[in-house]
């Protein structure tokens, strides 16, 4: 009788033990969270506050038409082909560099949302206060149907008469950079589309 007894304490203690090892462990992960979270708040903080982040700005310098190829079928339908380069100019107000990781771009045609083309973004720095980096990417337009877009852009009524407009989606990865160490890893994503009008 006291044998069984004492195992039944026995186990009621180690069912115990258990739970509290349980309640114990969930305690500390959840600890673990939070002040995980806290100290990503603080950096994120830190850095709005500190470093004062702006956008950064991208002009076109040149546009070259490097290739181009018409195609017409059934008599009336006409398609395009053509690679474009485009110079750009890249302003940093930052006081961090940012380095950018090759991209690949989507344009899509604003009135029925299909890809009409995509463009290669390679990898360039960015220096804090910078002004004057230039680079080049290539913008590739497998087989844009042209009837379709002048017959799209001819139904349009008021000021957007004759215009065609597009938008660019896609992601592209920036480091932040401070003396040439890498800090912060961003993954912008679904760049802001905007219009873009091309005269008919």
């Amino acid at each position: 009788m006291d044998v069984s007894s004492q195992n039944s304490d026995y186990l009621c203690f180690r069912k115990l033990c258990r739970a509290c090892s349980f309640k114990r462990s969930c305690f500390f992960l959840l600890l673990y969270f939070l002040l995980a979270v806290v100290f990503l708040g603080v950096i994120v903080l830190v850095v709005i506050f500190h470093l004062k982040p702006q956008r950064p700005v991208f002009s076109l310098q040149n546009l070259s038409l490097d290739s181009y190829k018409l195609n017409a079928y059934s008599g009336s339908t006409l398609f395009l082909s053509s690679v474009i380069t485009l110079s750009l100019n890249a302003t940093n107000p930052n006081k961090v560099g940012i380095w950018y990781s090759p991209s690949r771009l989507e344009t899509l045609s604003l009135h029925d949302g299909l890809p009409i083309g995509t463009i290669r973004i390679p990898s360039f720095l960015q220096p804090a206060h910078s002004s004057n980096v230039s680079f080049e990417t290539r913008v590739l337009f497998p087989c844009v149907n042209v009837s379709q877009i002048v017959a799209e852009a001819s139904l349009q009524d008021g000021s957007r008469k004759n215009m065609f407009q597009m938008k660019i989606v896609g992601d592209v990865g920036a480091h932040l950079l401070v003396f040439h160490i890498i800090l912060l890893k961003i993954k912008v994503c679904s760049i802001s589309s905007f219009g873009q009008s091309v005269t008919l």
